[in-house]
């Protein structure tokens, strides 16, 4: 299975309940409700005519260094700045 990325997403109240009880009548978590109803909407939406598929799409997401502090500490990343515990420059 590919990894996974956790998400958030913000649903009116009876739509959540809605989602709640159908994942209990079809014994599924509602994670995987909201993933099924995903992946039949995209299946379902076809590209417009004449639209190829772009090749760029195929480097989205092959950037990925695993850093999880990049925004706080972006200089010593980028210029190696040397850093104090609380992200100051020295």
């Amino acid at each position: 299975m590919p990894a996974t990325i956790a998400t958030n997403i913000r649903l009116p109240e009876e739509l959540l309940k809605a989602l709640k009880y159908r994942a209990v009548e079809e014994r599924k978590s509602v994670n995987q409700m909201i993933r099924e109803a995903i992946e039949i909407s995209l299946a379902a939406a076809s590209r417009p005519e004449g639209c190829e598929k772009d090749p760029f799409e195929d480097v989205i997401g092959i950037g990925r260094s695993g850093i999880k502090d990049g925004s706080l500490s972006h200089d010593q990343y980028l210029h190696e700045v040397p850093q104090t515990e609380k992200g100051l420059r020295l």
